[in-house]
């Protein structure tokens, strides 16, 4: 996917909006919104991810299907909603990484967007999508103009999830094993992608990717808050969540033409305890 701005821009930029205008999307805005969604998006593992853009009040009106947010979400009248099934390890992973390349596209279109992983009825969205029980939605968006003035609630949950908080670097990224922090000049020319894996959402903000650097390469690896996936009913949020991380790491890097593969190693990587491995970037050209 290509963007005018620097990714890195856009990503600094981005904030989660739950309050939205009212008046919903242009004619323009829905088409590209539909062409982004139709576009084959590659994802790292290869799963496919069927995206769609739901308008709230038609589906309302013609399938007598409500959409519920818990209250979450103030004003939307269109929702991004992506299926994929639920037969690969890293399916949630794929989708944290394509879902996360649209929110991106769309934020440098103006339009507000929020991650949603575990406040919305999933079954409601299952019904609208009529797929069977293989296919999972993992998590969605909202997508529309934002309001100018953040409501009440929505300062409070922002308050409430630390949406504006982030870990220091030093609790996230090491040099050959967690406990010693990869200092900037170790990192070198991977700075600036690491600090936008950083800056990367994630559910409740927990930021739970683990980055270890070996020789050249980057291991990934997942330090997971115990019992949170059995809060959503089974989806793999943190995963969706290592998606997202990979996504601004590998963008970044083709920002500033570094270059380097995805790959998932079963021997190379040290085993460190309570954290599991993901996959590894490799740099060089392939």
């Amino acid at each position: 996917m290509k963007f005018k701005s620097p990714v890195t821009d856009i990503i600094r930029h981005r904030k989660s909006v739950r309050t939205f205008n009212s008046n919903g999307l242009s004619t323009d805005q829905i088409n590209q919104l539909k062409a982004l969604l139709q576009a084959n998006l590659n994802a790292p593992f290869g799963n496919t991810v069927y995206f769609s853009l739901i308008d709230k009040q038609r589906v309302q009106e013609t399938e007598k299907v409500k959409i519920g947010t818990y209250g979450f979400i103030s004003g939307a009248q269109y929702y991004i909603v992506g299926q994929v099934l639920n037969t690969n390890p890293m399916a949630c992973i794929d989708y944290g990484y394509l879902l996360e390349a649209i929110i991106l596209y769309i934020t440098e279109m103006g339009l507000g967007t929020c991650w949603l992983g575990g406040t919305f009825n999933r079954s409601d969205f299952l019904g609208i999508l009529k797929q069977d029980d293989q296919y999972i939605i993992p998590a969605i968006t909202p997508v529309g103009v934002s309001s100018q003035k953040q409501s009440r609630r929505e300062r409070i949950i922002r308050w409430g999830a630390g949406s504006d908080n982030r870990k220091n670097s030093s609790d996230l990224f090491f040099n050959q094993s967690p406990g010693t922090p990869l200092t900037e000049s170790e990192a070198d020319v991977y700075s600036l992608p690491l600090e936008m894996v950083r800056l990367a959402p994630s559910a409740s903000n927990k930021q739970p990717w683990r980055i270890v650097k070996s020789g050249d390469d980057f291991h990934f690896y997942l330090s997971r808050t115990k019992g949170y996936n059995k809060l959503f009913g089974g989806v793999d949020l943190q995963k969706v969540d290592m998606g997202i991380a990979m996504l601004h790491f590998e963008y970044t890097c083709n920002q500033l033409n570094v270059a380097g593969k995805w790959v998932v190693q079963t021997d190379t990587p040290p085993l460190i305890q309570d954290l599991e491995y993901c996959f590894t970037w490799v740099p060089g050209k392939y």
